[in-house]
């Protein structure tokens, strides 16, 4: 059954206030809780799973976990446990997992436009594969789930790729574009280096694709570089290619501007035409050679270039296959042609899905 996100959620995003502070109740006897998980339970249940941070005195990160018919529900159950209050205004990062994302996303957005205590400038994730409280129960002794989600956010704004999106965001999204992305993440199993034998790292896995509310599927790490090239973004990436005497170069992105240009039969939109200006440096050079010749720069910046094209064309498909413009490609086009606005809002829902994409990539790399 197709949701869409309804326009109450409107009216209670520009009511809701900064969080409820838990004045009324002493401060050593108050649990913060700092993620939040939501799964789907049992049947049309809800299961919502929370765990702190770092506690005072030594004490162990707190876990609750509840099952009930409404996520409004089930927090109040886990609020009705042993005697601390547990304060729900300080979480920072939300974990939806695959399946209850697949249901869709209304009756947590809601849920959070007009709960007193919740933030909408709280962080979504979709958990690939898995449920969001698999992550909150199963964190290593010593570990804090919620300061391993805030350096992965902070990462994805200083080094690049799949960036956090924040509630109010989100919601914004649907309501004006009926799409959007979120960030994925995917529980994996330690590969050699990464941990002991057996262990688990928790990783980006792309980015999940919103439509009316509702998981459509993910991009793979090609689709999620090429998403965010296509928005002039991805600065601070590093990337890995084969550079001279068998050795590789990382290349770090300084700067990416693109742009779009239409290709019309008639008054209908047919295709787009884009152009993308790539600048990047080298950040460091394996094998024999101590720097980069002539030859090996352009050999570098041609494939580049050649990787580039391909990810944006791999993620305008998975956009085209789901029917979801979900980086607001509308209006990035329509700058292009702004007195065809109207039309192209007209016929964009039904156009967009077999518009045809022709890409050209200037990847330049500074000389050392």
């Amino acid at each position: 059954m197709r949701r869409i996100i309804t326009p109450f959620i409107v009216l209670s995003l520009l009511l809701t206030g900064c969080s409820a502070l838990p004045y009324a109740h002493q401060i050593d006897k108050t649990v913060l809780m700092e993620v939040l998980g939501v799964d789907a339970g049992v049947g049309e249940t809800v299961t919502v799973t929370a765990a702190s941070g770092a506690r005072p005195g030594d004490q162990e990160p707190l876990v609750l976990s509840a099952q009930a018919g409404t996520i409004s529900a089930a927090c109040s159950d886990m609020g009705e446990r042993g005697e601390d209050f547990v304060f729900f205004g300080d979480v920072e990062q939300v974990l939806v997992g695959e399946e209850e994302a697949r249901r869709g996303l209304e009756p947590l957005l809601g849920h959070m436009a007009r709960d007193p205590e919740l933030r909408l400038e709280a962080e979504l994730w979709v958990v690939k594969g898995a449920q969001a409280a698999d992550l909150l129960l199963e964190a290593g002794e010593g570990e804090s789930l919620p300061d391993r989600l805030s350096a992965m956010s902070r990462n994805a704004e200083l080094l690049g790729g799949p960036r956090p999106q924040m509630a109010r965001g989100a919601l914004t999204d649907l309501l004006e574009n009926g799409a959007t992305l979120l960030p994925a993440l995917e529980r994996r199993e330690a590969e050699d280096g990464q941990g002991a034998q057996g262990e688990y790292v928790l990783v980006t896995a792309g980015y999940a694709v919103i439509r009316d509310g509702v998981l459509q599927g993910f991009t793979d790490q090609t689709a999620a570089f090429g998403a965010d090239l296509l928005r002039s973004m991805g600065k601070g990436q590093v990337l890995e290619l084969s550079g001279p005497d068998r050795g590789y170069t990382a290349l770090k992105i300084t700067g990416v501007k693109t742009t779009f240009r239409t290709v019309f039969e008639g008054d209908t939109l047919t295709g787009l035409r884009v152009a993308c200006a790539l600048e990047t440096q080298a950040a460091e050079l394996s094998g024999a050679a101590a720097r980069l010749g002539e030859e090996d720069r352009l050999a570098l910046e041609g494939e580049l270039s050649r990787l580039a094209g391909e990810a944006m064309e791999a993620a305008m498909e998975t956009f085209q296959t789901y029917r979801a413009d979900a980086i607001h490609l509308l209006d990035r086009v329509a700058l292009a042609v702004p007195w065809k606005q109207a039309t192209l809002e007209k016929q964009w829902q039904e156009v967009f899905p077999n518009l045809t994409l022709e890409v050209e990539v200037e990847a330049t790399m500074a000389r050392s």
